[in-house]
């Protein structure tokens, strides 16, 4: 009896501890108390009445820690990016996010809503697409605790430094996270500002900022349908709720949220007025100038009732005024200066995903521009040749290497690399076309950056001021030549204000102009690169304009400097002096209040001074969507260049070069004028096959027929301006003693330049280099596509430049000796070819070699352009064998090189059976 007894009391008492171990472990708290968790750390007093995220910080070890907001689960919020040190960029507004947290499992994650496919239809639409697309998980953090009546506490060290990569791509890596600091968080009612700065892998300190706020819908806020009759920023998304038309998409604007303070005033002050600060690293000499440039816009919204719409305040260091406001705060708009030596300039702007409404922008400026242009042949020039190719065009240049601009006018011992970057380049979708194959992600690293890949689209770089670069170190040699008008303000006067060696009356206003510009895309406003054809240079250059109108559509356009060297009776203004009527017209639409007025705004579209092209456009086939075009007809404007270039030239030893000069002077001065004259020839070599594209809807008033050929008259203008100022060795100013003297710097650069550091000047290679890039705007399968189809889209009975007779005018142009008589015999001093057409020659053949064989191409025109390269061939044949025969003396060398061309083409013949 005694062993049972002592057995059921080991059993109580095992039962007993069991319960005892259980219910200590049901009492055990899931998390440690907050207390503990934030041992060691102090909390960061907020700016205000409250915290959005209470943030603690250990000074110790430079640790940061996190409580969200209590009701966070129905909250949104908006993570806006910024590299603030550490690079050329820095201050540039990266990427965003529409992001909430959602609790899993004791983690939390920060998870990216799906805004790109909506249903704004039935529920059973609604659920479809819910359960289809669903939400991105960005990051996932351990829950460290979670305050009582609070929200949970997160470590972000881990959220900020060990996934920055997840926020700023793979250039954010560290592999020394233990050196991360951060730099005073800031704390405020509804947005924390928290800035951290470690080393990347490569060893560089740079920081990250991340702006976060809470994103409260504005419920005022009147969303407005974009329309492609105007150039808007567009949030845009895939509505699959839709099913009445056969777009899902849907485009709303960006704008920013202007009201009437008194909505019974005609003109009445904003509620809440767009403001700017300009950043304190603006140099004080140019703030003027950059608060003109903002006001210009004031003038369009007094149209739709709203006086003072934009306010400029000056941030100063020296005053200390505003010195409390950072502009990477996403509540702050600043316009920032970067001395980087990077000619350009940006306006981003961050908006509302689901809205369009515009949250926060701020304009990059920088330095370069203002200093002299000395950028490289060979960055400069093929840029200028590749404008407005497509990639039609890309996919055959790589295929032909030899046709490439980028190629023909890189440096001998760099065209293997530059061919194998193109390659790896043209087996991206659309042959890796700049705007099928953008980096989303990333702004600044190209003008079409943001444009698409983007829930809320952000424009990205804008290269405005890279023109700019161009024209200011073109001003600074008229000014030492001193060949400046009479009338001209800026002329080289000692009473003249100078800033940074420039007369303030030219600087000032170009920046001005610069600044409406980028001001204009914060707006919400795309480019309009038609905007420049509204007037013709007399009218622009002339007293009713000078000082008193705008003289282009709209400061939306790369508009070049007004320099009036033949046209005009006056210097009118250089730069834009506010904005026009396109600028006008569009900011009535986007911020019109009335919204039973839009339909009669738009209606407008036809009228000349309206007209507008954007990015896209300058891939098409209309030669007035150009980029730093001028004037209502561009051929003006390209003759008034090249005879400026051709007066500059006569006077680069003599006048531009002083005593203690350099002669590496002469070689800077003769690229500048240059650039010029390519720069007129390629921009009226898209006049040839070109088309007027209109924007116009069905039923707009005096609508105009949406595709219009250019007509045949003004095309050949453009082409024989193309071929006579690029195919004959006149055109290119060169003499002896000019060469001789167009020598290279002799201290060590940098890097090693090639060609560019050798001082004598390579004149074959970079002639051949304009002549052959040139044969390719004219000859490239896209432009001969274009004129071909043209052909089909005029009547018989009218008039149309035809391919044969592009063909033929080339062929006539590049072999005009042979056509020509001679008296006298010729000696290999005095040849009858020069050794530049010789060039030129051998090029056109290898051209018609390449047409003669793309029967197969898929370019359906390639048949007939095939059969045209034939005959000229063999047409060509016969010519050069005339001359061969012919009773007059040949030097060595023309006899050689027809000889060689003659062979060329027996050769062809015979690897071309139909040939004959």
């Amino acid at each position: 009896m005694f062993l049972p007894r002592l057995c059921l009391c080991s059993s109580y008492v095992a039962l007993l501890l069991v319960t005892s171990v259980v219910s200590a472990q049901e009492e055990k708290p899931d998390y440690p108390p907050l207390e503990q968790v934030i041992k060691g750390y102090e909390e960061i007093s907020p700016e205000g009445e409250s915290s959005f995220y209470r943030i603690w910080y250990r000074k110790a070890d430079n640790q940061l820690l996190a409580e969200l907001p209590a009701n966070y689960s129905q909250q949104h919020h908006f993570i806006a990016l910024t590299v603030s040190g550490g690079e050329i960029f820095a201050g540039l507004q990266a990427d965003d996010y529409y992001v909430y947290w959602r609790e899993f499992n004791k983690r939390l994650a920060l998870v990216a809503k799906n805004l790109d496919i909506q249903s704004t239809g039935d529920q059973e639409s609604k659920d479809s697409v819910n359960r289809l697309f669903t939400d991105r998980i960005l990051i996932d953090l351990p829950i460290l605790t979670k305050v009582p009546r609070g929200g949970p506490v997160i470590d972000l060290d881990e959220l900020l430094v060990k996934h920055a990569t997840v926020f700023f791509g793979s250039g954010a890596a560290t592999n020394r996270p233990h050196l991360a600091h951060f730099k005073q968080p800031r704390v405020f009612p509804e947005n924390v500002e928290l800035a951290v700065e470690y080393p990347t892998n490569a060893g560089n300190l740079r920081s990250y900022h991340y702006s976060f706020s809470l994103l409260n819908p504005n419920k005022n806020y009147k969303k407005r349908m974009a329309d492609e009759r105007i150039g808007y920023f567009t949030t845009s998304y895939r509505d699959y709720g839709k099913y009445v038309g056969d777009d899902t998409s849907t485009h709303y604007i960006n704008r920013w949220h202007l009201e009437k303070r008194d909505p019974s005033l005609k003109l009445s002050p904003p509620k809440q007025p767009v403001v700017f600060y300009i950043e304190h690293t603006t140099p004080v000499r140019y703030r003027r100038w950059v608060r003109e440039g903002v006001f210009y816009w004031n003038k369009a919204f007094e149209q739709v009732g709203i006086i003072n719409a934009i306010e400029v305040r000056e941030q100063d260091k020296v005053s200390g005024a505003h010195m409390d406001k950072m502009p990477e705060d996403v509540r702050y708009n600043f316009i920032r200066w970067l001395n980087n030596d990077v000619s350009t300039a940006i306006g981003p702007s961050r908006v509302n995903p689901n809205t369009g409404e515009i949250l926060d922008a701020d304009i990059i400026l920088t330095d370069g521009w203002i200093r002299a242009f000395e950028r490289q042949f060979d960055e400069v020039m093929p840029k200028t040749m590749m404008e407005g190719m497509g990639p039609e065009t890309l996919s055959w240049l790589n295929q032909h290497p030899q046709w490439d601009p980028r190629v023909r006018m890189s440096q001998p011992a760099q065209r293997e690399a530059v061919r194998s970057i193109i390659e790896k380049q043209t087996a991206k979708p659309f042959a890796g076309h700049y705007l099928a194959n953008l980096d989303s992600r990333m702004l600044g690293d190209d003008e079409m950056d943001g444009l698409i890949g983007r829930t809320s689209q952000i424009n990205g770089g804008c290269l405005a001021a890279d023109g700019r670069s161009f024209d200011v170190a073109l001003m600074r040699m008229m000014i030492e030549f001193g060949n400046l008008d009479d009338d001209d303000k800026a002329k080289d006067d000692d009473q003249e204000q100078k800033l940074d060696g420039m007369p303030e009356s030219f600087i000032g206003p170009l920046l001005a102009d610069l600044v409406c510009h980028e001001v204009g895309h914060t707006l919400g406003l795309r480019h309009n690169f038609k905007a420049s054809s509204l007037y013709t240079l007399e009218e622009i250059n002339s007293d009713k304009f000078k000082g008193k109108l705008p003289f282009a559509g709209s400061v939306m356009d790369y508009l070049p400097v007004n320099f009036k060297f033949e046209s005009g009776k006056v210097q009118g203004d250089y730069a834009m002096i506010g904005i026009g009527p396109y600028d006008m017209w569009a900011i009535q639409y986007g911020y019109e209040l009335d919204e039973s007025k839009l339909p009669k705004l738009l209606s407008r579209v036809a009228e000349p001074e309206l007209a507008f092209a954007t990015d896209q456009d300058t891939i098409g086939p209309d030669p007035l969507a150009r980029r730093y075009d001028f004037s209502k007809n561009p051929l003006d404007y390209a003759k008034n260049q090249l005879s400026l270039a051709k007066h500059h030239r006569k006077k680069i030893l003599e006048a531009f070069v002083k005593d203690g000069d350099s002669w590496a002077k002469a070689r800077r001065g003769y690229e500048l004028t240059l650039q010029m004259q390519v720069s007129g020839t390629s921009m009226m070599a898209n006049w040839i096959g070109g088309s007027f594209i209109n924007r116009d809807k069905k039923g707009d008033p005096n609508s105009r027929v949406p595709v219009v050929v250019v007509p045949p008259e003004q095309q050949r203008e453009a082409l024989n301006f193309v071929i006579e100022n690029t195919f004959f060795d006149e055109v290119y100013g060169l003499t002896p003693e000019l060469i001789n003297h167009m020598t290279a710097d002799t201290w060590l650069k940098t890097s090693f330049r090639g060609r560019d550091s050798e001082p004598t000047w390579p004149v074959h290679d970079r002639i051949m280099g304009i002549q052959a890039s040139t044969l390719t705007q004219l000859l490239n399968p896209t432009q001969l596509r274009r004129l071909y189809d043209n052909e089909f889209r005029v009547d018989a009975d009218q008039d149309a430049l035809t391919l044969p007779e592009l063909m033929n005018s080339v062929s006539e142009s590049v072999w005009r000796e042979l056509d020509q008589e001679h008296s006298d015999d010729y000696t290999d001093r005095k040849p009858m070819l020069s050794s530049l057409r010789r060039n030129l020659q051998a090029e056109h053949l290898q051209r018609l070699f390449d047409l003669s064989k793309q029967f197969s191409n898929s370019i359906t025109a390639m048949r007939p352009i095939a059969n045209l390269a034939s005959v000229t061939l063999n047409d060509l044949a016969i010519k050069i064998q005339e001359t061969l025969d012919g009773e007059i003396e040949l030097d060595a060398y023309t006899r050689a090189h027809l000889h060689d061309s003659l062979d060329r083409i027996r050769r062809w013949k015979e690897a071309t059976p139909d040939a004959e």
